[in-house]
């Protein structure tokens, strides 16, 4: 049964400090109670289309939905204290505890509370779902890390994401607040400035310790925060999965960032606090982007083919309709993982992650010397190399490797050919697969090799490459060589020793078809995907000198550098 539908604006919820917190509530125009579910955002609740839309769908559908603009943000009061989880003082963990709370005794509630909300919008359910408020029934978080260094690879920044993310969404609204005189005091014109006037300048900006405060207004202190400390993990919420109670729905892509958003549902399938809660994860992942509502069948250059296409309110409403409503619904017979598998554009079943019946299966790097560039002599295959010559290339950080991906730095699959010719990647490619290769898991690249300088990076990519040429990025993943045994210690290398290091690339779902090859791309940058490495064992983020670096990788009979891929039976 749909719903009319009535709007609440600025409905005020005083926290247990005193602080007001104001959110938009969108109820069913009908008699009798209604569940609620609940977003906190520090985006605006009314600043993006999608949250009317939500909020009104939702509504519809019979659910009394709130969104709410966190401490300091928008139209809530108090002062915003972004990204500080595993601050135990941090006010945005009690307030989302007395926010549902408080949702709870709305009129026309029937006491039911479920979270839902996308990247930091799922930030907010995870900081306050350990504090466990007893009218909290379940949540449903879309593209959320666990860890923080699921989003800083070895210690290294996401330059283009958290500069962009810094900058044009949330700087803003500091300005207007603040009255920054010639700031932007809204993310459309941060992003107008950004693309027509700055055309992305600050990126290339040294050191960028040293950024003007005028370019991301109330954000100066958060930048310095995390720039003196990329290694430690702000989030911590992998060691909170114990103290949750509450079954939980996570979703992401695999262009999103799918690392952090399995290891809630696996850390929450073994570690929940309850039974209840361990036995009811549920993980969705498909071939979609960091997104909350456009889970389509088209993303950046491909199509995923229609079994790709799935409708949000359909999941949403399936799955708050059962823990909310008590309803059967379709999510009663949903799998513990449902899986989109790209190339094969199927979706997979499954209990476990990684799957049951995945093999890790190596492939190794091979050439005769000469693998730069997409037309090198590098090769790909099952078979263990024997006898051969290393490969060599310098990394500059002044013209470092472009990342290929969007303006907002989402990754998205978009054709790689466009890095064709340059010297600085080694590409390894296999021949034509006269029978079809099915990878479903984690990737890890082992790689032999070494560097003229003290501190430098390996990039390694996944991709699969389609007959008419079309290379399509599956993964990737970095190492920066002071955190080859972990982030706890900087430990530069010595210039021209080899050093067998590990890349844990992002996990796919992929099956490479007949007549495709498999490709691994390694190279020393991916920018401004990640930030440079200067390649001199200085402070990256508080020194602008920049090194060239000479890097030989080395795959023969004593150094088999490979690829682990985790293959599933077909």
């Amino acid at each position: 049964m749909r719903h009319d539908v009535t709007v609440e604006y600025n409905a005020e919820a005083a926290m247990r400090d005193g602080v007001i917190l104001r959110a938009d509530i969108y109820r069913p125009k009908a008699d009798g109670g209604f569940p609620v579910i609940l977003c906190r955002t520090p985006y605006g609740k009314t600043r993006r289309d999608m949250h009317v839309r939500i909020g009104n769908e939702m509504a519809a559908r019979g659910y009394i939905t709130v969104y709410q603009d966190i401490r300091g943000r928008y139209d809530s009061d108090g002062e915003a204290r972004l990204h500080m989880g595993s601050d135990p003082e941090n006010p945005c963990i009690t307030d989302g505890y007395d926010t549902v709370e408080w949702c709870a005794e709305l009129p026309g509630s029937t006491g039911k509370v479920g979270t839902f909300g996308n990247s930091y919008c799922g930030m907010t359910q995870w900081e306050m779902a350990p504090t466990r408020p007893p009218h909290l029934a379940c949540m449903f978080a879309q593209g959320v890390v666990a860890n923080h260094l699921d989003r800083h690879m070895s210690g290294v920044i996401r330059l283009g994401r958290r500069m962009t993310w810094t900058i044009i969404n949330i700087s803003p609204d500091f300005a207007h607040r603040m009255q920054t005189k010639g700031a932007p005091k809204t993310t459309e014109e941060a992003d107008a400035l950004w693309e027509a006037r700055d055309r992305s300048k600050w990126l290339w900006y040294l050191p960028i310790s040293e950024i003007p405060e005028y370019v991301m207004p109330g954000m100066a202190e958060y930048w310095q925060r995390l720039l003196r400390d990329t290694v430690k993990d702000h989030f911590r919420h992998e060691e909170r999965h114990k103290d949750v109670a509450v079954p939980v729905l996570s979703a992401t892509g695999w262009y999103d960032q799918q690392v952090g958003t399995i290891k809630h549902f696996t850390g929450m399938t073994e570690n929940a606090m309850t039974e209840h809660a361990r036995e009811n994860q549920r993980l969705i992942v498909g071939p979609w982007g960091h997104t909350t509502l456009a889970l389509d069948r088209e993303l950046g250059e491909m199509d995923f083919g229609p079994e790709a296409q799935r409708d949000y309110f359909d999941i949403a409403d399936a799955w708050f309709g059962k823990w909310l409503k008590g309803e059967e619904t379709a999510a009663d017979a949903w799998p513990r993982a449902k899986i989109f598998v790209m190339g094969r554009n199927e979706w997979r079943d499954e209990e476990t992650w990684p799957p049951r019946g995945m093999v890790p299966t190596p492939w190794y790097l091979h050439s005769a010397g000469h693998a730069n560039g997409n037309d090198g002599d590098g090769v790909l295959s099952p078979e263990p190399p024997g006898a051969e010559p290393a490969d060599e290339y310098d990394y500059d950080p002044r013209d470092p490797v472009m990342t290929i991906y969007t303006m907002e730095g989402q990754q998205v699959p978009m054709d790689q050919r466009r890095l064709d010719g340059r010297q600085d990647i080694l590409s390894y490619t296999s021949a034509a697969l006269e029978i079809p290769v099915e990878v479903v898991g984690p990737v890890e690249v082992t790689l032999f090799a070494s560097s003229s300088a003290p501190d430098t990076d390996f990039v390694a990519k996944l991709i699969d490459i389609h007959p008419d040429g079309f290379a399509q990025e599956l993964c990737y993943g970095l190492v920066r060589a002071r955190y080859r045994n972990g982030t706890e210690k900087a430990e530069l290398i010595e210039p021209g020793k080899v050093y067998e290091f590990a890349i844990t690339l992002n996990p796919t779902g992929n099956r490479f078809m007949e007549g495709h090859r498999i490709r691994v791309d390694v190279q020393s940058s991916d920018f401004p995907n990640f930030d440079r490495n200067h390649n001199t064992g200085a402070d990256d983020y508080r020194d602008a000198v920049l090194a060239v670096a000479h890097q030989t990788v080395f795959h023969d009979a004593d150094r088999p550098s490979h690829v682990t891929l985790p293959v599933m039976p077909i």
